[in-house]
């Protein structure tokens, strides 16, 4: 059984299937899609089984550099009406919407073939009949420094500074 990166460094015959979670506190059920033609069942990380639903993606991932925050870009196909809908939902409820990227292989479905990225949609726009999304997994410009904050609750002695 290949592995995602012999998959990655030479052209086997194994198939890499990308996935989306989209969830959010504004719908009841999350959007499970996936690109290709065939709708796949696959099992994440906690042990669920879930269908993702074939659609045309097309995914962006991010480059490598030094600009502080990574961000992903999905372009998803919006013909049904379904992504206008929810994000309308979302918007008017005033929620976040969060987005689960998992990569598998054809030859094992049982669990990702990589680490998932968990992200957080920061913009939108839908034209015509698609929809394109941005999505940020780590913005490392809003991280505080020093991580670790020195309070009175974990030091006590800083209550009695001046």
């Amino acid at each position: 059984m290949a592995t995602l990166a012999e998959i990655n460094a030479s052209a086997g015959s194994d198939v890499i299937i990308r996935t989306l979670e989209i969830t959010s506190p504004a719908w009841a059920d999350p959007v499970l899609i996936c690109n290709g033609f065939d709708d796949q069942m696959c099992i994440i990380e906690d042990g669920r089984t879930l269908t993702f639903i074939a659609a045309n993606v097309g995914i962006e991932l991010a480059s490598k550099n030094n600009k502080g925050n990574q961000s992903l870009a999905f372009s998803l196909d919006n013909t049904t009406g379904e992504v206008s809908r929810k994000s309308d939902d979302a918007i008017e409820a005033d929620e976040t919407v969060n987005v689960v990227y998992r990569t598998f292989l054809e030859s094992n479905k049982a669990a990702p073939a990589a680490k998932p990225y968990r992200m957080t949609l920061l913009s939108g726009s839908i034209k015509g009949a698609v929809a394109q999304m941005q999505c940020g997994y780590f913005n490392m410009i809003s991280v505080a420094w020093p991580r670790r904050l020195y309070t009175a609750n974990d030091f006590p002695a800083l209550r009695y500074m001046i």
